[in-house]
């Protein structure tokens, strides 16, 4: 009796192996790769800056690296590269307007991974909250100038800094603990916190120092700092959410 009921369980796991089977063969056609599409979504913004910051600096170069101070500057700001010139505006609001949509996608794998690791309640709705929080100041700031509307281009700058800031300290600590797509511990992704801190606290230097002693050559370091923490930040959910959920597909039916 115990070696027949033995064999029903390994006919019965085979079957549901066979019928997964079966199903993923039936409906590859329907089937993205996750990897692929977040890796897609993410780098939109990288390519939506290189576009900006190439055209700015081949056809506004005098203009955008002329600052109040009047110093000699070798790169202009980005907050003014995508929102004082066109058609920079129009793509830099479009390219990062679809990823921003798209990233809502990931504010709900994160929360299943965090469920899959029995993660608290509360734990897994605060994060989720706070990716929301930073992707609607992404868009805020990306939507409206500081040259049209500041309030709300100071308030998504604010929201999306303090947003980014502790989602990249919080999501990069549970990565450490192996709280990962892949489920390997992952310890690459605490460079990004410090890196982010680093350059925030730069950027902020060399503004002030530009601003009360207009000395030539330092709002370059402040717009090279501006595209360093962007580019952090890119990196960071580039590798969250692309690498590290690699072998992953959304199924579409």
């Amino acid at each position: 009796k115990q070696w027949y009921q033995r064999r029903v369980r390994e006919f019965q796991t085979f079957q549901h192996y066979f019928i997964q089977i079966n199903l993923r063969m039936e409906c590859s056609s329907k089937t993205l790769p996750y990897d692929i599409l977040a890796l897609w979504y993410i780098h939109i913004a990288s390519l939506a800056s290189l576009l900006c910051y190439g055209i700015t600096m081949y056809y506004e170069f005098e203009d955008s690296t002329d600052t109040v101070c009047h110093v000699w500057n070798l790169l202009p700001s980005f907050s003014s590269t995508v929102g004082n010139y066109t058609p920079q505006r129009y793509i830099w609001r479009l390219l990062v307007g679809v990823s921003c949509v798209m990233r809502s996608l990931s504010v709900w794998m994160f929360a299943k991974n965090l469920q899959r690791f029995r993660k608290q309640t509360a734990l897994v709705t605060t994060l989720s909250m706070l990716r929301i929080l930073e992707i609607l100041g992404l868009f805020l700031l990306t939507m409206f100038a500081s040259t049209e509307i500041f309030s709300l281009h100071a308030f998504g700058f604010s929201l999306f800094f303090l947003c980014s800031m502790v989602n990249i300290f919080a999501v990069s600590r549970l990565m450490c603990s192996g709280v990962t797509g892949s489920g390997k511990i992952n310890r690459q992704t605490l460079y990004y916190p410090l890196i982010y801190v680093f350059t925030f606290v730069g950027c902020f230097i060399s503004y002030i120092v530009h601003d009360w002693y207009c000395i030539s050559g330092v709002y370059t370091i402040f717009g090279a700092l501006e595209l360093v923490m962007i580019f952090c930040n890119i990196l960071f959910w580039s590798h969250c959410d692309g690498l590290d959920w690699r072998g992953y597909t959304i199924s579409i039916e």
